[in-house]
């Protein structure tokens, strides 16, 4: 599965499928059904790590990438990047998910995470129930920092309500991915590994929150490594592979993080990248 993440990490699928249509998709959970197979939905391969010892089942590898504007409303296959979504809505004078741009990964994925609190962009969902398509309206869904109730279940398509504009949005969506690039590597990396913690209140009754990226480098972890596992010189809070790194290394550095941040701040850090277990 290395080829088909960001981190370029992870073993063989014993059996993997491109599905293109809701159709397929259907086809492809048919045959799991029917061989007892353990699935797996994958998506642009963001925010994942896989077992070293890949995956003992099917792997679905979701590109599923229909686009539909009409007027204000966009409609969009949960497999397509996002991305490539953003861009096409700045292209076409249409503001709501600029602030979106270089964030890796499908749109899918990224709703079901709440990618930047991307969910409150979304006015209804497809997801797939059996054989049939069933729609979740807005009032029905919920949001939360890096999270949904949509965990666990298999998005077909989701509907944006967006915002004629005459601003130069191709622009903006660029400035923004540049600016990002900047930041944070993209190069084998899986995306932030932890979560940010949790709001607190101060004595005074204001909240107070360091970011995951801060407590990491204020717990002298910048130079830590665990065989190629190692942090990003670009942000403390990315784990990258630096050259053949394993399933086993990134979680042993994350072992060792997050052991030194709790111990310098009593603070126990949340991963936020996905482990896939080999499922069998």
């Amino acid at each position: 599965m290395a080829k088909f993440t960001t981190l370029q990490v992870g073993g063989p699928a014993d059996f993997f499928v491109r599905v293109e249509t809701v159709s397929e998709l259907r086809e492809a959970f048919q045959f799991a059904q029917d061989k007892s197979l353990p699935t797996f939905m994958l998506g642009g391969g963001s925010n994942l790590l896989f077992a070293d010892a890949g995956f003992r089942g099917l792997v679905i590898r979701n590109e599923i990438g229909q686009v539909e504007f009409a007027g204000n409303l966009l409609k969009a296959g949960s497999g397509i990047s996002l991305a490539a979504l953003v861009m096409e809505s700045a292209r076409r004078g249409l503001a709501g998910l600029e602030n979106f741009a270089g964030i890796p990964g499908s749109v899918g994925a990224a709703v079901c995470g709440n990618a930047s609190g991307i969910g409150e962009k979304i006015a209804q969902v497809k997801i797939l129930e059996g054989e049939a398509e069933k729609i979740i309206p807005q009032k029905d869904l919920t949001f939360a920092y890096r999270d949904s109730n949509l965990r666990g279940q298999i998005i077909t398509e989701l509907e944006f309500e967006l915002k004629e504009t005459d601003e130069d949005l191709s622009k903006k969506v660029s400035d923004l991915a540049r600016e990002k690039a900047l930041k944070q590597p993209f190069e084998k990396t899986a995306g932030s590994w932890f979560k940010n913690p949790s709001l607190a209140k101060t004595s005074e009754g204001e909240s107070s929150q360091m970011k995951a990226w801060e407590l990491i480098e204020q717990a002298g972890c910048r130079d830590l490594r665990a065989g190629d596992a190692v942090i990003s010189e670009r942000h403390a809070n990315f784990f990258q592979n630096s050259g053949s790194a394993r399933a086993a290394d990134f979680l042993a550095l994350e072992k060792i993080v997050s052991a030194k941040v709790e111990k310098k701040f009593g603070v126990k850090l949340k991963r936020e990248v996905v482990v896939v277990e080999s499922g069998g």
